[in-house]
């Protein structure tokens, strides 16, 4: 089977090597020049994945026309803030093609779900399905045994890619509820940047556990005014992933928020890292979405606090700590 790959990030990568492994044939749409001069001359993605040598069954370019002739099976996994640009570019190209989507995220400006970002761009499609569930790409790369979720509104598109891509190492479940499905591996990048806050802070265990508690919570408020089920939260991309990103040593939205304990200043974070924090994009959209929505998100709120309007971070600790009572909601 031959599939083509949007995005030669670390898990567009990452995922093209298991794709690889299972036995097909890979063509890897890369962005930056220079990235595509290595993968041709090493084989090794030095910039986001290194340490990984790609099989020959895995090629590259540099051209969208080229990808999308290349197969009617196209993977998507560009970061959420270019998903529409790269994807206005190849749209001509992607009519009658199956869509799975990698990348995870709310559209800033029109607080659009990424695969609403495609649907919306890319007409004529014969079918859109996302994948999210806890998944470190390199971890990935590396064979280690993971468990995903495929959703689409087309059960037929889910099993189809749920046929190719599942094997021993990759478990492949099937749902049908996107909403919930992304919604999920949106708001677990967010959440990770608060648990890396606590852990910079060292704040203790019992703070970790109650904060994710209640982060699931919000989660799972936003998901339900959006449409979503509140079981969808209970699964792989629910809490299964907002634990990974939020303990994970490998989850840059942890790191991002022990950076931010430190005292530095976000944006001088984000222009020191090489790899895309998604959560830093998503916490604006998801704030401005719950204040539409009218829903209650105390977490999400502060953090956009911090990180978008400067607010100190001792004093935001403790207008979350003195919120008035609650009766507990699960």
């Amino acid at each position: 089977m031959k599939i083509g790959v949007i995005g030669a990030g670390a898990w567009g990568t990452a995922f093209s090597l298991h794709l690889a492994r299972r036995g097909h044939r890979v063509l890897l749409w890369v962005y930056e020049p220079e990235l595509y001069n290595t993968l041709q001359e090493t084989r090794e993605n030095t910039l986001y994945l290194p340490g990984f040598t790609l099989p020959e069954s895995i090629t590259f370019t540099r051209s969208l026309e080229t990808l999308t002739a290349f197969s009617k099976d196209i993977v998507i996994g560009t970061p959420s803030f270019a998903l529409r640009k790269t994807v206005q570019k190849a749209s001509e190209w992607l009519s009658g093609r199956k869509i799975l989507l990698l990348t995870k995220g709310f559209e800033e400006n029109t607080l659009l779900r990424m695969s609403e970002v495609l649907r919306e761009v890319a007409k004529g499609t014969a079918g859109i399905g996302v994948l999210s569930g806890p998944s470190f790409a390199r971890e990935v790369a590396q064979a280690a045994f993971t468990s995903v979720v495929v959703s689409s509104a087309d059960k037929n598109l889910s099993r189809h890619y749920q046929q190719a891509i599942h094997d021993d190492t990759f478990r492949v479940y099937t749902a049908e509820d996107v909403i919930g499905v992304e919604v999920g591996g949106a708001m677990k990048n967010v959440m990770a940047i608060g648990a890396g806050i606590i852990e910079g802070l060292q704040l203790g265990t019992n703070t970790q556990a109650a904060f994710t508690t209640r982060g699931l919570a919000e989660i799972k408020r936003l998901g339900k005014a959006l449409g979503a089920k509140e079981t969808t939260f209970l699964g792989l991309s629910g809490i299964g992933d907002l634990v990974l990103t939020s303990y994970g040593s490998l989850s840059r939205n942890r790191a991002f928020g022990i950076e931010l304990s430190k005292g530095r200043k976000p944006e001088a974070i984000i222009a020191s890292q090489h790899q895309v924090v998604e959560g830093y994009y998503t916490i604006n959209a998801a704030y401005v979405l719950s204040r539409r929505l009218g829903v209650e998100m105390p977490i999400t709120e502060e953090l956009y606090k911090v990180v978008f309007q400067d607010k100190d971070l001792p004093k935001s600790l403790n207008d979350i700590k003195k919120r008035g009572f609650k009766e507990e909601e699960v």
